[in-house]
This record gives structure tokens, C-alpha cells and sequence, in this order.
């Protein structure tokens, strides 16, 4: 087996990254170097991209945000805000047999894990993206897991016949009240609806507004979406959701919605419509979030859409043990 080798992408790399995403059963754009980019600096952190390489080709790699600067402990994480997944990428090979694709993958996993130990990291956390099912070269290898999911909607049939009669009946509602939906971005609009959101919760938004603001316009002005209003009658605002595109499916990246309206239908019609607009796009299917906070569950589930698990893994290094037994025998 040829010796594969970890080092930094340069900024002039980057293209060669995005390629690699592009192809990639685990890329998306929350990888790509643009997301990775805008996400690093406001948050009092930066970004390095570990590539991997096999005889001068980049074969993988893992996005890690480091905190700027350390404290006490050296950590990473492929997560910072408004991201749900990072982590690991690998390049696909042209193979149908099992063994020689577990073993370029556990190739390229391996290599990271080693940099990673050898810059002597006390804890990283990958959340990777649901591309990545198999993560036995992690586990198997003293690293822990953790189960996350998201929900998948396939909308290459008629979807409407497919949605829970709760759902439909949602839809129908909102279209006998008037309620209306279209694209339109609005990044001021969108962040006191947030905010209003977070509030029916007792809660604050773990983001800035710059920060969002930062991401929408971003997002606006490289086409990577849109942002979807709903209406009612009288131009009250109900909703609004913000949907991201890459090569291979729709992100239903962003959700906020109006406690006023609540029992309008709105979210439901303007999910129906962002479903049509995907598949006019000829996606075969849509990325609906939510399936790790149960109220958010809860409604996702009346569109009748498939649940997907994607994996974290926490690697501890010996500092980062000792201290979390310390903090544990003093909190007994």
C-alpha cells in the first residue's frame, strides 16, 4: 500500500478542494472553502484544511476550526455555528469491490488520525456528514461515537400524495386563508424572525447577527440558495426558510417562523412550494434537517420523509482525560 501523507492546503489549494468535494460521497457544501471561510473569522477562531495526499494527489482531507488563540487545552472541531456537518471527505474510487474502498477510506482516516496525534490535539470533535456510514477506522481506534440524524425527503414523485393527511391538510389551510410564498431575501426581516423564534422558547439565537448576515449575504451573492417568505393575506410575514444547493441535494438549512401564525399552515405551504421548486430543479431529494431536537421532529415526520443517521467521533488526548476526570470527582 502506497504511504498516503497529511499537510495544510494553502488559499491556492483551495480550488483542488473543491473539487474533491464536489466528486465526494461525503461532500457538501458545508465544505466547500467558500462555507469554511465565511464561518472561521467572526466567531474568535480559524479554519485549516487538512488534505490528505497519496503520490501528489489530494485523495481527502478534514476541515478542522481551531479557537484563536488556545486555552489551556488544544481543540478542534469540524462544527462551528450554523453547520451541521463537516468532517470527514474522501475521494471516491472506481471500484466495485467493498475491500479496496474500506481500504482507501480507512487509508485516508488514518493518515488524519495521525497528524492529528502528532500535533498533539487534547480533543477534536467531527460531526461528519451522512456520506460517511462506515467509521470503524475511528472506533476501532479509541476514538467515541456519537449518533445524529437528519431526515431525507425524496421528491422525484408526486410528493403531495405522499405527506401525512396532517400535512396536506396544513397546506390546505393555509391556501383557503390566502397564504402565499415566495422566494425573497430579506437578511433583516430574517434575523428578528430569528430572534422572535428563539424567543418562543426562552431562548437567544447562538449566533450573532453579524455573523448570520455575514452567511445570508454570503449565500445571496454567490447564488448558493434563496431564502423562501411566507405571507399571509394581509403581507404579514408567517415564515421564512432559507435552502441551500450543492450538486447533490437541497439543504433546508434555516427555519424561522412568526408565533402569530403559528396555526396557519404557513410553514407547511412554504415547505410544499421550496419541495416543487427542488424538484423543477431535478433534485431527487431534499435535506430536512431537524431530526435531532424532538419538537422540530415532530413536524418534519408529517412529511413522511426517510430518517438518515450520520456519525461524530471525539478523539481525548491524555491532558484532555485528566481534566474531565478532575471536573467529574468535583462535581460528586
Amino acid at each position: 500500500m502506497r504511504e498516503a501523507y497529511v499537510r495544510v492546503l494553502e488559499q491556492d489549494e483551495f480550488d483542488q478542494w473543491d473539487t474533491l468535494i464536489a466528486g465526494s460521497e461525503q461532500g457538501t457544501i458545508f465544505h466547500t472553502s467558500d462555507w469554511l471561510q465565511h464561518n472561521a473569522p467572526l466567531p474568535d477562531q480559524s479554519v485549516v484544511i487538512l488534505g490528505c495526499y497519496e503520490d501528489g494527489e489530494l485523495i481527502g482531507g478534514c476541515p478542522l476550526f481551531l479557537p484563536k488563540p488556545y486555552n489551556l487545552l488544544k481543540i478542534a472541531s469540524s462544527t462551528p455555528v450554523l453547520t451541521p456537518y463537516g468532517g470527514m471527505v474522501i475521494a471516491n474510487i472506481e471500484s466495485t469491490k467493498r475491500r479496496e474502498r474500506e481500504l482507501h477510506s480507512n487509508k485516508v482516516i488514518a493518515a488524519i488520525r495521525e497528524h492529528i496525534v502528532r500535533k498533539r490535539f487534547d480533543h477534536v470533535d467531527l460531526v461528519n456528514s451522512p456520506g460517511l456510514q462506515d467509521i470503524r477506522a475511528f472506533t476501532q481506534n479509541g476514538w467515541d461515537s456519537k449518533v445524529y440524524y437528519t431526515y431525507t425527503l425524496p421528491i422525484g414523485g408526486d410528493v403531495f400524495d405522499c405527506i401525512s393527511k396532517n400535512a396536506r391538510r396544513s397546506i390546505r389551510k393555509a391556501q383557503k386563508l390566502g397564504v402565499s410564498a415566495a422566494r425573497h431575501f430579506d437578511t433583516e426581516m430574517y434575523w428578528d424572525l430569528t430572534v422572535k423564534t428563539f424567543e418562543k422558547h426562552n431562548s437567544h439565537p447562538p449566533f450573532s447577527k453579524e455573523h448570520l448576515v455575514n452567511m445570508l449575504d454570503m449565500i445571496q451573492d454567490r447564488g448558493l440558495g434563496d431564502m423562501w417568505v411566507a405571507r399571509t393575506s394581509s403581507g404579514e410575514i408567517a415564515a421564512a426558510e432559507v435552502v441551500l444547493r450543492d450538486s447533490r441535494t437541497v439543504h433546508r438549512w434555516s427555519a424561522a417562523s412568526s408565533e402569530d401564525h403559528m396555526y396557519s399552515g404557513a410553514i407547511s405551504l412554504l415547505l410544499s412550494e421550496i419541495f416543487d421548486d427542488a424538484k423543477d430543479r431535478e433534485y431527487a431529494s431534499i435535506n430536512l434537517m431537524a431530526g435531532n431536537i424532538a419538537h422540530l421532529s415532530a413536524f418534519i415526520a408529517s412529511f413522511n420523509p426517510e430518517l438518515v443517521p450520520y456519525y461524530g467521533v471525539e478523539y481525548h488526548g491524555l491532558k484532555y482525560k485528566i481534566l474531565r476526570d478532575l471536573k467529574m470527582k468535583l462535581a460528586r
